[in-house]
């Protein structure tokens, strides 16, 4: 226990929390702001500073039925943040997915079907020729890029309409879609790799065409997650040394 009401009540506050952190410094912000207010207002109306604020926590009301309602809201930006960074990297992946059937349509331009619709390690094709195989690796895929473009229209209306601050740690969402991309582009590099030992150039540029798309992704989500990670990097210690003076 402290000389103050007030301090004692916001480190109550503070323990009896379980939101994350950018909510519970906001809520102790708040708090705090509002309690201060209050009590100034009752020491000029004659009060001393220990009743004041007293009274103050009293107006304020208990710890608990506060801390349970910070969790619930705390939880629901959770769950809509996730929603919303999931519908982001399912678009990107999409989009990715139509830019690698332009380049399975380069590919067949330039190189022939063969490279990409001849007999590969994915063997789904269902008796397929060569020239429908090397056609639907791009118009399913242009298809499946369409749809993710309007994912991200999606994700970019709902975000304008969503103020919150951000819930997830920084960096997080690009992080994982680095790694989903980094996987991507390993195992379409291995699969294009297995094939052109095992029966030549037909079929290689069936998976290729992904690698090809997904290695720049990579790289993009990568630099994303660092200059986020950076960013909040600069802020704490900027933050320290306000501290330190």
């Amino acid at each position: 226990m402290t000389e103050s009401p007030i301090d004692d009540y916001l480190d109550e506050l503070l323990r009896r929390t379980r939101a994350d952190a950018r909510t519970t410094r906001r809520l102790l912000d708040e708090a705090s702001d509002h309690l201060r207010t209050a009590a100034a207002e009752l020491v000029a109306a004659g009060n001393s500073r220990q009743d004041a604020e007293r009274e103050a926590v009293r107006r304020f009301g208990p710890v608990a039925p506060i801390a349970k309602a910070t969790l619930r809201r705390s939880i629901r930006a959770l769950i809509s943040e996730t929603l919303r960074a999931a519908l982001f990297l399912a678009g990107c992946g999409l989009v990715a997915v139509g830019v690698s059937g332009i380049v399975a349509l380069a590919m067949n331009l330039i190189l022939g079907r063969a490279f990409v619709g001849g007999t590969g390690v994915f063997e789904f094709s269902g008796g397929a020729s060569v020239a429908e195989t090397a056609d639907d690796a791009v118009v399913l895929r242009v298809i499946a890029g369409l749809v993710g473009a309007c994912l991200l229209l999606g994700y970019l209306a709902v975000r304008r309409r969503v103020s919150s601050p951000p819930v997830l740690p920084a960096g997080l969402v690009d992080a994982l879609g680095a790694a989903a991309f980094a996987a991507g582009t390993a195992v379409l590099a291995l699969a294009s790799a297995n094939q052109a030992v095992r029966g030549g150039a037909p079929g290689v540029g069936f998976a290729l065409s992904g690698a090809l798309v997904a290695l720049p992704a990579t790289v993009y989500f990568c630099i994303r997650a660092a200059r986020a990670l950076l960013t909040v990097g600069e802020s704490g210690s900027a933050d320290s040394g306000q501290v330190r003076l």
